[in-house]
C-alpha cells in the first residue's frame, strides 16, 4: 500500500502538491476553502471523516511494512489540521489592524464606550457546529480567514450572565434592567420589540504563540446516542479533532451604550452592571463552545475607563511576539474640511486634501450638528454637505476619526 498524497481543492494554476502553496494562506482559508485531503491516484483510497483517515480499500497483510505505512499515514493525517494552525506573517499585522480600527471607531463614543481586555485561561472554540468535512467547523472572519467571536455571541453570554446574577439576588439585576440593556427576550406584539441600549462588537483574539491548536474530544457512547444501543461503560472511545484558540490568548471586548435608550435609573448604573456581568462570565459562564467542560474561561480583568473624548492613551497590541503601538491623541486639525451627511443613516464624514474620516455615528453625529449651529446644520441637512469647516481629526494607525469642531 502506498500512502496517498494530500491534495487541496485549488485551481490548476496553484501548485497544490507543495506546502509552499499554503505558506501565506490564513488559517481560515486553509481550513474552509483549501483543506488538504487524502487522495491516491484513483481518488478512492482515503476519506477524511470526523478527524480520522477512514480506509475505503482493505489494508494489505499485516507486517512490518504495513506498520511503517500506518505510521507514515498517521504523520500525514496529523499534518492535515496542524498545518492549518500556524498564522502566516501577513496575518499578524491584520489582527492588530482590526483591533486598532475598533479602537479608532470606539474613541468618539467617549464615556458611552466600554472596553475590557483579558487573557483566556482555557482553550477557546467557536463555530464547531458549522458544516465542514471533519464535522467540526470553526468560526473564521471572511474575507480575512482569522478567528473571531461574533458580537451577537458576546451579547448572548452577557445576557445569560446577568440573568444568573439576577437569579442569585444580586443588587441591580432585574428583568426591567436586563430588557432595557439588551432588548426584550420575548416579544408578544410587534410594537413591543425594542433595541437594547448595548451594542456588542466582534472580538478578534490574539492567539498565544501566533497559532491555533488542535484539541481532541473522545465520545464514549456513540452507539447509545446515534444508534439507540443499550448504554454501557465498555464502548470504545472515538477521538475527534477540532480547532481552538490556545489558552493565554488575548481577548478585547468592546461595548457601546446608547444612553437615550436607557431609563433614568440606569443612566449611572449600566457600567457597574456590565463590570459585574463580565466578571461573572469570565469565571463561571465562559465564551464560545463547549463551556460546560471548561472551554472559553477567561482571567479576571479590569475595564478601561475612557475619558470624555479629548484624548485617550496609547493603544498597544502584542501579537505573536510583535508589539504594535498606535498613537491615539488628536493629531491634526483640518482648517477647511468638507462635511458630508448620509441622509439615510444620519452619519457624517469629513474630507480634506484627499483624505476622509470614518463615519461619525449617532449620538456623536447629533452632537456635531448641534455644535455647527442652526444655520450651518440646516445647510448640511438641505445640501447633504457643507464646506470650509474647521475640524479636529484623530489618527490611529491607518484610520482617521472625526473628533468634532476645532476649538482653535
Amino acid at each position: 500500500m502506498t500512502v496517498p498524497r494530500r491534495i487541496a481543492a485549488l485551481p490548476n494554476y496553484v501548485a497544490s502538491a507543495s506546502n509552499t502553496a499554503f505558506l501565506d494562506a490564513s488559517p481560515g482559508h486553509k481550513f474552509l476553502g483549501y483543506l488538504r485531503n487524502f487522495q491516491d491516484a484513483d481518488a478512492r483510497a482515503f476519506d477524511l471523516y470526523k478527524g480520522k483517515a477512514r480506509l475505503v480499500t482493505p489494508l494489505p497483510t499485516p507486517g512490518p511494512q504495513n506498520r511503517a505505512e500506518q505510521a507514515q499515514l498517521k504523520a500525514e493525517f496529523d499534518a492535515v489540521l496542524n498545518e492549518v494552525c500556524k498564522f502566516p506573517v501577513a496575518s499578524i499585522p491584520q489582527i492588530a489592524a482590526l483591533q486598532a480600527r475598533q479602537q479608532a471607531l470606539l474613541t468618539p463614543y467617549g464615556p458611552n464606550a466600554y472596553s475590557i481586555s483579558t487573557t483566556s485561561t482555557a482553550p477557546f472554540a467557536t463555530g464547531l457546529g458549522n458544516e465542514h468535512p471533519i464535522e467540526n467547523g470553526f468560526a473564521f472572519l471572511t474575507p480575512y480567514g482569522l478567528p473571531y467571536l461574533a458580537g451577537s455571541g458576546v451579547k448572548g453570554i452577557l445576557r445569560r450572565s446577568m440573568q444568573e446574577l439576577r437569579n442569585d439576588g444580586e443588587d441591580g439585576f432585574t428583568n426591567t434592567a436586563i430588557d432595557a440593556l439588551f432588548g426584550p427576550e420575548t416579544v408578544n406584539q410587534p410594537e413591543d420589540a425594542k433595541h437594547g441600549a448595548f451594542d456588542f462588537w466582534d472580538v478578534f483574539p490574539n492567539p498565544a504563540g501566533g497559532k491555533l491548536v488542535v484539541e481532541i474530544m473522545t465520545p464514549h457512547f456513540g452507539g447509545y446516542y446515534q444508534n439507540g444501543d443499550t448504554p454501557h461503560d465498555s464502548g470504545a472511545p472515538v477521538p475527534v479533532s477540532f480547532l481552538a484558540v490556545p489558552a493565554q490568548s488575548q481577548f478585547d471586548f468592546h461595548v457601546v451604550c446608547q444612553p437615550n435608550r436607557l431609563p433614568a435609573t440606569l443612566q449611572d448604573q449600566w457600567r457597574d452592571l456590565l463590570d459585574r456581568a463580565f466578571a461573572h462570565a469570565f469565571e463561571w459562564v465562559g465564551f464560545g463552545a463547549k463551556t460546560s467542560v471548561g472551554y472559553g474561561a477567561m482571567a479576571a480583568a479590569n475595564a478601561q475607563r475612557p475619558s470624555n473624548g479629548a484624548a485617550v492613551g496609547a493603544v498597544t497590541h502584542h501579537v505573536a511576539g510583535v508589539t504594535l503601538t498606535a498613537s491615539s491623541t488628536v493629531s491634526q486639525t483640518w482648517p477647511a474640511a468638507k462635511l458630508t451627511l448620509n441622509p439615510g443613516t444620519g452619519e457624517i464624514t469629513a474630507s480634506f486634501e484627499g483624505k476622509s474620516t470614518a463615519a461619525l455615528k449617532n449620538p456623536q453625529a447629533n452632537a456635531l450638528r448641534q455644535a455647527l449651529g442652526e444655520e450651518r446644520a440646516n445647510k448640511l441637512k438641505k445640501n447633504k454637505e457643507i464646506k470650509g469647516v474647521s475640524v479636529d481629526v484623530l489618527q490611529l494607525g491607518n484610520a482617521l476619526q472625526l473628533k468634532g469642531l476645532s476649538q482653535a
